[in-house]
Formats: C-alpha cells, sequence, structure tokens
C-alpha cells in the first residue's frame, strides 16, 4: 500500500525505534549540520547546530547515534503541477544504535 502522507516528517519503521523521513528533510539536516557522521559511518546529533523545524524533535536526542539507510525508491507517480514537492517521494531509514543516552 503506497504511503498516503509521504510529507509526513517522522514515520515509524519497526520494532527497534526506527523511523523514516522524506529524503529531502534528510538533506536539510545534513545541510544544518544538525547530524553529523562519526568515524564509524553513523549519524550523531550536533548539539551546537538546531534541528530545522520537525514534527517530532524528540527522535533526535544529543548522543543518540543513528545507522541511516535511503530506501528504494517508491513507484513512479505523476508530478503534481501545484506541489512540486510531490516529485521526491524517496524516504530515509534511520536506525537507532546503542542505549538512548541519559
Amino acid at each position: 500500500m503506497p504511503d498516503s502522507r509521504p510529507f509526513e516528517d517522522t514515520v515509524p519503521a519497526g520494532p527497534d525505534g526506527g523511523f523514516t523521513l522524506p529524503a529531502r528533510k534528510w538533506r536539510e539536516i545534513l545541510f544544518v549540520g544538525a547530524l553529523k557522521a562519526d568515524a564509524d559511518g553513523l549519524y550523531q546529533r550536533d548539539p551546537a547546530r538546531p534541528l530545522p523545524p520537525l514534527r517530532d524533535e524528540d527522535r533526535f536526542p544529543v548522543g543518540r547515534r543513528f545507522r541511516v539507510e535511503r530506501l528504494p525508491e517508491p513507484e513512479a507517480r505523476p508530478a503534481d503541477p501545484a506541489n512540486p514537492r510531490r516529485r521526491d517521494r524517496s524516504r530515509v531509514l534511520l536506525t537507532p544504535v546503542g542505549e538512548p543516552p541519559g
């Protein structure tokens, strides 16, 4: 079944606390430097950099590390001229690694 809300910021994915984000939102998070890759290839929150607006900022606590995986492209759909963002429906899976901070 296709995702009926493709631009929902975070969507739970699996029992391990993982979630997905639109690829566009992921690129924004990287651009502002809110999450940075460490030597292990995992991403960690940089407390000195603010997150871009999200509906669920609690998913990114300081100290939490994430494994990131780009999900396969969903089926192609026609573009909506009123909303060009509808073209990019790809998502990124973030899986927490290790124990939560605190």
